[in-house]
C-alpha cells in the first residue's frame, strides 16, 4: 500500500458537521499529524490517535482541501510495520482508508493525504 491518498469526499446539503479521526497503527507505534484546510492550520503535531475532530460544516466546505501529514515511528522490536486509517464521516457517506508502509527497525513513515470536498 501507498503512504500517499488523494481523494474526493462527497458533501450533502447540510449543515451536518464533517469528522474527521486517525488511528495510528497498532501497538508500538507513535505518531504526529499536521492537519490543513487550504490555508488554515487546523491542528499541529497533535499526538497519536485522532477522534471525531470536526473539519467544518457540509456546506461551507464546497472545493476546499484538507491536507494531512502523518509521521509514525515504529518502535517494536516484533515487526517493522506503520499503518494509518483515515475516516471522514458526516458527508454522504462515512469513508475509511488504510494505508501502510513497512520500515527499517525504528524509522519511520510519512503519510501525505490530500482530500478534495465537494458537493452536488
Amino acid at each position: 500500500m501507498s503512504t500517499d491518498l488523494v481523494k474526493t469526499y462527497i458533501l450533502n446539503r447540510s449543515s451536518e458537521d464533517i469528522k474527521l479521526s486517525l488511528v495510528i497503527g497498532g501497538i508500538e507505534q507513535t505518531g504526529a499529524s499536521l492537519i490543513t484546510l487550504g490555508e488554515d492550520l487546523l491542528l499541529k503535531d497533535h499526538p497519536g490517535d485522532l477522534h471525531q475532530y470536526v473539519i467544518g460544516q457540509n456546506n461551507n466546505l464546497h472545493k476546499k482541501v484538507l491536507n494531512i501529514i502523518t509521521v509514525i515511528t515504529d518502535i517494536s522490536p516484533n515487526h517493522n510495520d506503520t499503518d494509518l486509517y483515515v475516516l471522514l464521516e458526516g458527508g454522504f457517506v462515512a469513508k475509511g482508508y488504510k494505508m501502510q508502509e513497512k520500515v527499517q527497525p525504528g524509522d519511520s513513515a510519512v503519510y501525505t493525504v490530500e482530500i478534495t470536498f465537494y458537493q452536488f
